[in-house]
């Protein structure tokens, strides 16, 4: 592997900040390895990432084997640094969460307290039957949600402490409450991205029932869905700020896919 006269000036600028960074001094060979590896680093997968520590010890392995021993001593000496101004950028980042922490907690106790009671009060009469005639199906899509949130809060963790270590704990924190929330007022469209072909065939004929009651039942839900966009606006405005635009909370469904989250409802089957 050797440099060409087409990466003269890229390999000159590598060099110069390597010199002004680390005090190492790459001769034309290496600076092109690693201008050749910074360049694989940052292309490729669109899908898959390093974590900040995981792409620190990909560095090590590569630049173990491009720098000389010395060199290599000189790039290893600012490694306890890194980590310092990596956990410090964490540290900082995860005080900005604060808000929307507050905010998360308020819109908990909103849903425990207000919005899953007045959803069972909306739905007892409208709704009733239609539980009743499909209960199969819909002990079966509970069932599949409750997989489907068990999975969800997993990945969440992974990422979390992968990301994050343990320099984000209000970031955590935010991120359960969100889960819990989900317990609480399922999140169909989620679902639905995750759907295997047998549990999504259940849920469109399902969705094809709904559609015959979803001018009833948007009229049933329709106070209480109003409530709820009244009490997001405030507690947002209240926590993070008034949003504008199209971050303007939507206050109640505007199509039956949106309804569909009445069939997962049950709070005491999912738990946070």
């Amino acid at each position: 592997m050797t440099a060409s006269q087409d990466n003269e000036w890229e390999i000159k600028a590598l060099q110069d900040r390597y010199k002004a960074l680390n005090d190492i001094e790459l001769d034309t060979d290496q600076a092109y390895k690693v201008l050749m590896y910074e360049q694989e680093l940052h292309s490729g997968s669109s899908k898959y990432f390093f974590s900040m520590w995981e792409e620190l010890d990909y560095d090590q392995v590569n630049f173990q084997e491009i720098l000389t021993s010395a060199q290599f001593e000189k790039y290893m000496a600012e490694r306890p640094g890194q980590l310092k101004r990596m956990e410090e950028t964490l540290i900082e980042s995860d005080k900005g969460e604060l808000p929307q922490l507050r905010a998360a907690e308020e819109k908990l106790l909103y849903y425990k307290n207000v919005l899953i009671p007045q959803l069972r009060k909306d739905l007892m009469m409208i709704f009733g039957w239609f539980v009743n005639s499909e209960k199969e199906k819909i002990d079966f899509l509970k069932s599949e949600y409750k997989k489907y949130l068990g999975d969800a809060k997993r990945r969440m963790l992974v990422e979390h402490f992968r990301h994050g270590k343990t320099f984000q704990p209000i970031g955590l924190k935010l991120s359960l409450l969100l889960h819990q929330q989900k317990c609480l007022l399922p999140d169909y469209l989620a679902f639905k991205a995750t759907m295997d072909l047998p549990t999504k065939a259940v849920a469109d004929y399902l969705l094809q029932k709904l559609i015959k009651i979803s001018e009833p039942l948007k009229d049933a839900l329709k106070e209480t869905m109003t409530s709820l966009g009244k009490f997001n606006a405030e507690n947002t405005a209240k926590h993070i700020g008034e949003m504008r635009g199209w971050h303007t909370t939507i206050q109640s469904p505007d199509s039956s896919e949106e309804l569909m989250f009445v069939v997962f409802l049950d709070a005491e089957k999912y738990t946070g």
